[in-house]
């Protein structure tokens, strides 16, 4: 069985800016092709049925960039719109035209906005880019990880 990594841990490779390529991070290649990096280190393609790509191959083979999390939220953009539309579908057969407030769902999200949560966010920031910009705001920190290993 193939070792499995968590979240955030660094893969060895860099991106042609020299950004650290990290598990679970979302990079694109020189055409364009956007790849999510899976817990094996493979670079799965985004919105198709292509196979899974090795890491090494892709970036050897193509000037592979990671991208940020402004380019992360807008990749998942039309599938949180569809989300949507299908939750106000449902209430619209179900009658339930009652504030989300009410109901205890949270706000209402504006029409054009996208309802993003803090869990996505702070996801979507690789650790290391969040620990450097709490010390940058001149937090001192201290922090661990658990690490469960099965065998």
């Amino acid at each position: 069985m193939e070792k499995q990594n968590l979240s955030g841990v660094d893969t060895t490779f860099k991106d042609i800016n020299g950004n650290a390529i990290r598990v679970h991070s979302y990079i694109r290649d020189g055409e364009g092709q956007l790849y999510f990096i899976n817990s094996h280190c493979q670079a799965v393609p985004e919105g198709g049925e292509a196979p899974a790509v090795e890491l090494a191959k892709l970036v050897e083979g193509s000037e592979v960039t990671l991208l940020t999390s402004e380019e992360v939220l807008d990749v998942h953009k039309p599938a949180l719109e569809q989300r949507r539309r299908r939750l106000r579908q449902r209430r619209a057969k179900e009658g339930a035209d009652a504030a989300p407030a009410q109901e205890g769902k949270g706000p209402e999200v504006p029409e054009g906005m996208m309802p993003v949560s803090i869990t996505m966010v702070l996801s979507a920031i690789p650790d290391k880019a969040l620990v450097d910009e709490l010390r940058r705001r001149g937090y001192t920190l201290s922090a661990s990880k658990i690490v469960f290993i099965q065998l």
